[in-house]
């Protein structure tokens, strides 16, 4: 994902922050992408017509919005297998239960440990 971002044009940096715009939405529309990235209206009607460089500071801003976009769904993504994962423990937790506490202590032991630090790891 991150080579694609580099490779990015502006106008698909600005339909991944904002997907495409439907019939006369084009004004909220770049309303909604200047206040995301941190620009003014007029300087994403400008990127979007091809009026600004690449290199101007708008486009590098558009950029950087897409690319924090990106890594907050990449930590939700982490969280929730995280959480999955904890679920999974838990569960094979109370089947070693269910069938012989005391022979397997030591694992749940363990396991238990497991699910407190991956908890701690969902929190953080």
């Amino acid at each position: 994902m991150w080579t694609k971002l580099t490779k990015m044009t502006v106008r698909e940096a600005m339909i991944e922050l904002a997907g495409k715009p439907g019939y006369g939405e084009q004004p909220d529309w770049f309303e909604k992408i200047a206040n995301v990235a941190n620009i003014s209206c007029r300087q994403a009607r400008s990127l979007w017509r091809g009026e600004i460089s690449e290199e101007h500071r708008a486009a590098k801003a558009l950029k950087a919005a897409v690319k924090r976009r990106q890594d907050q769904q990449d930590l939700a993504d982490a969280r929730q297998e995280t959480a999955a994962l904890a679920a999974r423990y838990i569960k094979a937790i109370g089947g070693m239960r269910a069938q012989d506490e005391d022979f397997f202590s030591a694992e749940i032991d363990r396991l238990e440990r497991l699910v407190d630090r991956l908890g701690v790891l969902d929190r953080a």
